[in-house]
């Protein structure tokens, strides 16, 4: 049996290394593309609808007539420019070059970005530096330029389009905001997803009823494209606000609404396939095969602890919730963690740390908290699940091409210390009351507990305690939480060392959150 898992795991390992390599390699070839630095800062991607070279550098500029109209591409809340690669190289597929800035405070752009600002016009000098670089460039038709945006990055962009009267078209992907300055955006698509928030996607109906003058019926155009008057929305079924930005059906909708703003034909549809999703889908597979390994390994580091008795488990999981409860209307009130430089975790996280705090000291004051045994050669412990995260961080960030860059600038990685510490007590208390006993008792105390921090999360946004962007990110934090039990539980069943695998997880969701999260001034 032994034998067999050994097996199975070095085959599961091979697939993901060979999946990484392809992954890597797709990732150079497709349309030509480069990284570059636009002014103030702003790190960007410029795609071209001719192939990549071997050197990976840029074409050379082809002559007037034949330069390609552009498209300035803007990401979401908690978003970067990898999350819009897979649209960014389907538009070049689709014969249009394509600019995709990460705007300040996201992705690699280090200039942070103010606490609160909510306007719509807090990116212009991020777009307009976009606009003005390919109405510049030799590399495409300077004069027929088009802005597009994702969730907060359509906001951006509708308020660009009705200030800037030289575009041909805005794209609005699950996102609108307002129409305030003194131009009407021209040839405007709204696109949306079916599981889009109900009130997102009342808002964008309404905002095009607003720009065509009249109501518009479901997925039917009203306006004249030739007069820059245009007007659609249209939904995606099968998609939520995520997932939209890798939806074919949706690419194919944008090529059709940008050929007829740009007035482009073509004898044939064009070809938007993105072969690094599947390679990256079979390489995900594989980790989900190599991740309890990775654990039963870090477990045979750390030390062994006792067995923990698995009775009361239900009274420990209610003094969690209860813990949650307390220090939810905390969060309300000036907040203990606003030193963290990440918009949307400053609540959140004074929330899991202030309940993991109230559990612990309760534990403490009850003579259930035993720090001696607890803490017993630990540098051990800590070893085991420094192992442990560091593979999962290794085998996890090369997929972040497809999804969202993964590595760490030295901003981030500073505050990803901050929240791993912070994080701690958190994933300690819940350890030391729900995971315990077997490892199948203790996955379920596991997983009942991450189901309480996501209904925490869910009802301190409902209430007004928690920034609303978190409600958004839920299903990604649901994920995350599967992918992490994937290394913990093993790790536990091996060890039964609570110390090691709390490390594990608080330095793991801290990464995620420091890499996601915008930086804030």
């Amino acid at each position: 049996m032994r034998r067999i898992a050994a097996g199975s795991f070095a085959l599961a390992v091979l697939v993901l290394l060979v999946s990484l390599v392809r992954l890597g390699r797709l990732e150079q070839g497709g349309s030509a593309h480069a990284d570059l630095e636009l002014a103030g800062g702003v790190p960007a991607t410029f795609y071209l609808p001719q192939p990549a070279a071997a050197d990976g550098r840029l074409p050379e500029a082809l002559p007037a007539a034949g330069r390609p109209p552009a498209v300035v591409l803007c990401h979401g809340f908690a978003g970067d420019r990898a999350m819009l690669s897979t649209l960014a190289r389907r538009l070049a597929a689709g014969g249009y070059a394509v600019l995709t800035p990460d705007v300040r405070g996201h992705g690699e752009n280090r200039n942070p970005i103010a606490p609160g600002r909510g306007r719509a016009d807090q990116f212009a000098d991020e777009l307009g530096a976009a606009v003005d670089f390919l109405r510049a460039s030799p590399h495409v038709d300077g004069a027929r330029v088009a802005v597009m945006g994702h969730s907060m990055g359509a906001g951006a962009a509708l308020d660009y389009a009705t200030r800037d009267p030289a575009l041909d078209a805005a794209v609005l992907i699950s996102g609108g905001g307002s129409a305030e300055g003194p131009y009407r955006p021209p040839n405007t698509l709204f696109v949306y997803a079916a599981r889009d928030p109900a009130e997102l996607r009342r808002r964008v109906s309404s905002l095009a009823d607003r720009l065509a003058g009249r109501a518009t019926r479901e997925g039917a155009r009203l306006g004249d494209f030739a007069q820059g008057a245009a007007v659609r929305a249209l939904e995606i079924p099968g998609h939520d606000h995520v997932t939209i930005l890798w939806s074919s059906g949706a690419a194919r909708e944008i090529v059709a609404w940008l050929d007829a703003s740009f007035g482009v034909a073509r004898a044939s549809e064009p070809d938007l396939a993105d072969p690094r999703l599947a390679v990256a889908g079979l390489a995900l597979l594989a980790f989900v095969a190599v991740a309890p390994g990775i654990g039963a390994l870090a477990g045979r580091i750390a030390p062994p602890a006792p067995l923990a008795p698995s009775a009361g488990g239900l009274a420990r999981l209610a003094g969690v919730i209860a813990a949650l409860l307390v220090a939810l209307p905390l969060t309300a009130g000036p907040v203990a963690t606003a030193f963290l430089p990440l918009a949307a975790t400053r609540e959140a996280t004074q929330l899991f740390c202030g309940a993991g705090l109230a559990v612990l000291a309760a534990l403490l004051v009850r003579g259930k908290l035993d720090l001696r045994r607890l803490t017993w050669r630990w540098p051990r412990a800590l070893a085991a699940a420094a192992l442990a995260f560091g593979a999962v961080v290794g085998l996890l960030t090369p997929l972040g091409v497809v999804a969202h860059r993964l590595a760490l600038t030295p901003e981030r990685a500073a505050s990803a210390g901050l929240l791993a510490l912070l994080l701690f007590p958190l994933f300690l208390a819940l350890g030391l009351c729900l995971r315990r006993g077997s490892p199948r008792v203790a996955l379920a105390g596991s997983l009942a507990a991450r189901l309480a921090l996501l209904a925490a999360l869910l009802l301190g946004v409902s209430l007004g305690f928690l920034p609303s962007a978190l409600s958004l990110m839920l299903p990604a934090l649901a994920g995350f939480f599967v992918l992490a039990e994937l290394v913990a539980t093993p790790l536990y069943a091996v060890s039964r060392n609570v110390l090691a695998v709390a490390a594990l997880e608080a330095a793991s969701l801290a990464w995620l959150q420091a890499a996601v999260m915008p930086i804030l001034v």
